[in-house]
């Protein structure tokens, strides 16, 4: 997964590991970064939607390794 997340373009690596992984909302991230909530939003779906694809390998593996028992 991180080498996933390595990948993604810069503002959207910074987005999406500032709301994931340091818990930030929208509006905290956009007033460090300087931009809108809505840019954030966006960055943030983009950046999700090309780590499905990067991942979508790994889905069956992970739903197997994490499924609710």
């Amino acid at each position: 997964i991180q080498e996933a997340v390595e990948t993604l373009p810069e503002s959207y690596k910074e987005a999406f590991v500032m709301h994931r992984f340091k818990n930030m909302s929208y509006k905290e991230i956009a007033e460090i970064l300087g931009v809108s909530p809505k840019t954030i939003d966006y960055r943030i779906q983009q950046a999700l939607k090309q780590l499905r694809k990067e991942l979508k390998d790994y889905l069956p593996l992970l739903l197997f390794f994490f499924a609710p028992k």
